[in-house]
């Protein structure tokens, strides 16, 4: 058990609220949530294995409230089980749920990585919460679980056909919390990213995960010359450049998401799945014109063949995100590829381990 990171006494006059448990907390998304949950004065436990999550990332954390850290890999049920048992004796409100391995390309080479990571470890967190008696879960989905878009813009009633394993280790999460909600009572919110990037304003924690595989945090480190980079994509698709045409939604505006469905569940809200999305597409040459205007390295652009898995067009509905929990997404493309670049500027290998 990791104990590098210790409880860090509130500041004189800040009233603590519950306890929040968070998975993969070391990581790029969820170290994000960490920072907000703690400047919204909750104490924050994270259960991470550290195979991709960085602990100088929490460790950059620990100045902004109560942090505690356990080192667990949800594959372990026993052990999963003992730590939330362990814990459950404090005001636990809610589980986030961040945990596992998100490359398409890579889950159609080995689905057996995806099915155990991210199927297995949540359904062992899924038991464990059961025994403990913890009762609310914040899980951390895919649009990949659409498959290809019938319409647009998708909303939450839109088919779900994964075209890869990725998506479907994660749809089959979804329905082993449908589950777990219908017999044990669970309370679910369930999230279903489109792509996210950009980073923290501030650089106190940002993407580490190296070499990267999303475009945006790619491009932004191929255009510094800290990774090798080149543009190559299929551009015979029906888009309006022939590139794939994808919804971006900044880190930031994500965990903003997450601290409202946290409040949603303590208010007694019941169990449902929004889209976080922006609404809006953006083709890959267009995330590269932004990318070389930020930045102000031009790439050469090679045209490639379409990947197994990979569909044209996709970009969310996210109405009902903002009807229920009055999420709106406000950073900006230009925005987000700014802190993303002043992250890499700061940190050019990313954090340590």
């Amino acid at each position: 058990m990791f104990s590098g990171i210790k409880r860090t006494p509130p500041e004189t006059g800040r009233i603590m609220k519950s306890e929040i448990l968070v998975t993969g907390g070391a990581g790029y998304i969820g170290s994000h949530a960490v920072k907000r949950l703690l400047k919204e004065n909750y104490k924050v436990r994270v259960l991470d294995n550290f195979t991709t999550g960085r602990r100088q990332a929490l460790e950059n954390l620990k100045k902004y409230g109560n942090l505690e850290v356990l080192e667990v890999d949800l594959r372990d049920g026993e052990k999963v089980k003992s730590t939330l048992n362990a814990v459950s004796k404090n005001n636990v409100s809610a589980v986030m749920h961040f945990a596992g391995v998100l490359s398409v390309g890579e889950s159609m080479q080995d689905p057996h990585k995806y099915f155990l990571n991210n199927l297995m470890g949540s359904v062992n967190l899924l038991e464990a919460m059961r025994i403990a008696g913890i009762k609310n879960i914040i899980f951390s989905s895919t649009c990949a679980t659409y498959g290809n878009s019938r319409y647009l813009p998708i909303d939450e009633k839109h088919p779900q056909n994964p075209t890869n394993p990725y998506g479907e280790s994660k749809l089959m999460v979804e329905k082993a919390i449908r589950w777990y909600s219908e017999l044990f009572g669970l309370r679910h919110v369930i999230f279903r990213y489109f792509n996210v990037f950009g980073s923290d304003p501030d650089c106190d924690v940002g993407y580490s995960s190296l070499p990267p595989v999303h475009l945006v945090q790619s491009a932004v480190r191929g255009a510094l010359g800290l990774s090798p980079f080149s543009v190559t994509c299929a551009d015979n698709f029906d888009t309006r450049d022939g590139t794939p045409v994808r919804d971006y939604v900044d880190v930031v505006d994500l965990v903003d998401a997450h601290f409202r469905a946290v409040k949603y569940l303590e208010g007694g809200g019941t169990s449902d799945v929004f889209n976080l999305g922006t609404g809006k597409g953006f083709t890959v040459y267009e995330i590269i014109d932004q990318v070389e205007k930020t930045v102000g390295n031009k790439f050469d652009r090679n045209p490639g063949e379409i990947r197994r898995g990979e569909y044209a067009e996709v970009y969310a509905n996210y109405d009902k995100a903002k009807a229920v929990l009055g999420w709106n997404p406000s950073t900006s493309l230009e925005e987000g590829i700014n802190n993303l670049t002043r992250w890499f500027k700061k940190y050019p290998e990313g954090l340590e381990n």
